[in-house]
């Protein structure tokens, strides 16, 4: 607390606590974690500050943990114990930064009695709130009876007001999940207020009620005359006479958005605890309402359309598939299932923003090249298209299907434009036909999904037709991905360390490899698991988490003379590679281990890097400013060529095991490894081999100017306690 006010504040409040009662002073974050405790009246607190707090108090706190504004940099309010001694918890928040930039909190709280608030004020809250709670069991009643739901919500609206006579109420209801006002309740709110709600952007920043629907979080604005989210709306309020605004989101069971329940004060004014929890009560039986009585057309838009690219979602479609059946028409019906290949790292690369839009364009175009046929979007960036009125032979019908399958493959064909960038993009498709003689039962959505996917474990931008003998593969697939995250969850991924030597045999380094030891299957290779890892997103999980531990490692190494030079590399995913904070993550990996950056050595593929140079040429050239080296791994099996090495900031080549493997044997190998250490020297690379397992390799290698090796022949893979005992023995 170096902050001269909010010593100021502390000393303040420290002269005004009585010792006699309940207080407490403590440092959090904005998400309410204590991170110190300055004063208590428990000395047993320990910084558990949700324990010792009483119950009355936890949500009305919550509220104020983080500014509702940046300007604002204290907020106070008063919780009554509703008890007969007329108790008071004064709570003050007092925002500010940390030394890193990070939000933090002063949370000073101490039990008053005789100050204000009065105890008129704590009677006229208790008789409010049993008021309230009368209110709210004839609601519910009147729920379960009344089916109009406009009258209900009308009548909400109408007795909170009559609580609070200082108020106007507001319920706005959203169509198209949160993006446009369907319709506004709020029969005493004055015109000018009225028709800003019912043209009202659902942006953040555009007053209490929009932010809050665009957010899902409460808002509260004190003073709408200073509060940035108001800037567009004063004129409005001050019109009708309106000093402060709280808004809460009215969810759906599901979570999803269905409008707002706004209070208005004609006053500025600081919500209490029992404010607080009405605000959020009201709009919970407001959710009850939209969810039990509204139009069926109403929740059929919100049921049966994906609000991206307005197309029919996953429920509409089993809906389709059903009637399909019910009609029962002579023929062949068929399905295509397409998943776009690598969305996330559009997402992760550009933005959801962007992702959105991208979306959207590749529905209108799907959508045109799939005409006459139905068209859906199972969420996120998957796509189905129903075929029906196939010929009723199951050859032409298959030839149908394939021919639809090529339009619509047509499609990617083309970039994208986004704004002022152009955006490329493929898709896997798994196809699936049936007729009227097929089982009910069959889930035929899952069936061409499987197939997707074997077309995604083909190489992507691939399709497939569904074989019954797909799901058994795909079910151990999702089997092993399930046990992998136990695995993160329960520390079953273990690190070997393989050593690597130059051509005296004397160890220069090493390479950082991950293996997994099953509870019950043992010892898992990377290659069954690394693939999962990937698809599933697991990979940068892990990859962070063995980047930490090779820097840790090294930063051992670095304690020690015999060690202190040795390197270490460590393979990056694509996935890994691709996410926006990954420079931002290798540099405090470094600076959190405090280790001589020249150590780390970062593996790379040639697809990886080639699937955009330039960006991989900025990611990398960053990270060499520090002296980080790269290693281009497996090379050779790509598209190995001077044009794209020759951007690159690179270190080091490693020769593939592939050609190691045969080169005593097979002629085409050794040309390879002959030109791949050819253009290594001719661009002044380190190159280094891997998988030297006999004498005969190693002396090819040696005599064609490899100088470094890495192989069974110099060591296995091992733990590090075994790696640690080895290395002492080669190095002495």
């Amino acid at each position: 607390m170096a902050d001269h006010d909010l010593n100021h504040s502390f000393e303040k409040w420290c002269s005004q606590v009585d010792s006699s009662g309940f207080y407490l002073a403590v440092e959090t974050d904005d998400q309410g974690h204590c991170l110190s405790v300055l004063a208590s009246h428990s000395p047993a607190l320990e910084g558990h500050l949700w324990t010792y707090l009483p119950l009355v108090a936890h949500d009305p706190v919550r509220a104020i943990l983080s500014p509702p504004a940046p300007d604002i940099r204290h907020r106070t309010l008063h919780v009554a114990y509703h008890d007969s001694e007329n108790r008071w918890l004064e709570c003050c928040a007092h925002y500010f930064k940390s030394v890193t930039g990070e939000s933090r909190c002063l949370l000073l709280i101490r039990q008053t009695t005789h100050e204000t608030p009065s105890a008129a004020d704590f009677q006229q809250e208790r008789l409010r709130a049993i008021a309230y709670e009368r209110i709210k069991f004839s609601l519910l009643e009147l729920i379960l009876k009344e089916q109009d739901a406009l009258r209900i919500l009308e009548k909400i609206v109408h007795d909170i007001e009559r609580i609070h006579t200082e108020v106007y109420c507001a319920i706005v209801l959203t169509r198209n999940l949160g993006k446009l006002v369907q319709t506004v309740i709020a029969s005493s709110l004055p015109q000018a207020m009225l028709q800003t709600l019912r043209q009202l952007q659902l942006d953040t920043g555009n007053g209490s009620l929009a932010t809050s629907i665009a957010t899902k979080q409460r808002v509260v604005v004190e003073n709408v005359m200073t509060h940035p989210y108001w800037l567009n709306h004063r004129e409005a309020a001050r019109a009708s006479g309106i000093q402060a605004g709280w808004s809460e989101p009215i969810l759906s069971a599901e979570g999803e958005v269905l409008g707002a329940f706004a209070m208005y004060y004609r006053q500025p004014q600081t919500p209490s605890a029992f404010e607080l929890s009405m605000i959020e009560q009201a709009a919970k039986l407001v959710s009850i309402v939209v969810d039990r009585h509204l139009s069926q057309e109403s929740i059929q838009s919100l049921a049966y359309y994906e609000p991206v690219t307005g197309l029919p979602n996953r429920r509409k479609v089993y809906e389709h598939l059903h009637q399909l059946r019910k009609e029962a028409t002579h023929g062949q019906w068929g399905m295509i299932y397409i998943d776009l290949d690598h969305f996330k790292w559009v997402n992760e690369a550009h933005g959801h923003t962007t992702g959105n839009q991208l979306l959207h364009q590749v529905a209108e175009r799907l959508q045109k090249a799939a005409e006459p046929h139905f068209i859906a979007c199972m969420g996120g960036d998957e796509f189905v298209v129903l075929l029906s009125g196939l010929a009723s032979h199951a050859d032409e019908a298959a030839e149908q299907m394939w021919h639809m399958q090529r339009q619509l493959q047509k499609v990617f064909q083309r970039p994208f434009k986004i704004g002022a960038q152009k955006l490329s993009i493929t898709a896997s498709m798994g196809l699936c036909s049936f007729n009227e003689t097929d089982p009910g039962e069959t889930d035929y959505v899952k069936a061409a999904d499987i197939a997707m996917h074997k077309a995604k474990q083909a190489g992507r931008n691939q399709a497939c037709l569904y074989e019954p003998g797909m799901q058994t593969e795909i079910a151990t697939k999702v089997m092993l991905e399930a046990d992998l995250r136990e695995a993160i969850a329960q520390q079953q991924l273990r690190l070997y360390y393989q050593v690597q030597v130059d051509h005296t045999g004397r160890p220069f380094g090493a390479e950082v490899l991950l293996r997994w030891h099953h509870p019950q299957r043992g010892v898992i290779s990377p290659l069954a698991f690394i693939s999962v890892a990937e698809n599933s997103g697991l990979i940068v999980e892990m990859g962070q988490w063995v980047l930490d531990q090779a820097c840790a490692q090294i930063a051992c190494w670095q304690q020690s003379l015999n060690t202190r030079e040795l390197s270490l590399s460590v393979n990056i995913s694509a996935r890994q590679f691709r996410q926006a904070d990954f420079v931002d993550m290798v540099k405090a990996c470094i600076q959190r281990h405090q280790i001589n950056p020249n150590a780390l050595r970062l593996e790379l593929t040639e697809s990886l890097l080639l699937e955009n140079v330039d960006d991989a040429v900025l990611i990398m050239e960053e990270l060499s400013q520090l002296g980080i080296q790269f290693s281009l791994d497996d090379f050779g099996t790509g598209y190995s060529s001077l044009q794209y090495l020759k951007k690159l900031p690179l270190y080091q080549l490693k020769i593939d095991r592939s050609f190691v493997h045969d080169l005593v044997t097979d002629s085409h190998d050794r040309t390879i490894v002959r030109t791949i250490i050819a253009m290594a020297q001719s661009m002044y690379l380190n190159v280094i081999a891997e998988g030297v397992e006999t004498q005969a390799q190693l002396e090819l290698l040696s005599n064609n100017g490899c100088r470094r090796y890495q192989g069974f022949l110099f060591g296995k893979p091992m733990p590090i306690e075994a790696f640690s005992e080895w290395l002492q023995v080669r190095l002495t």
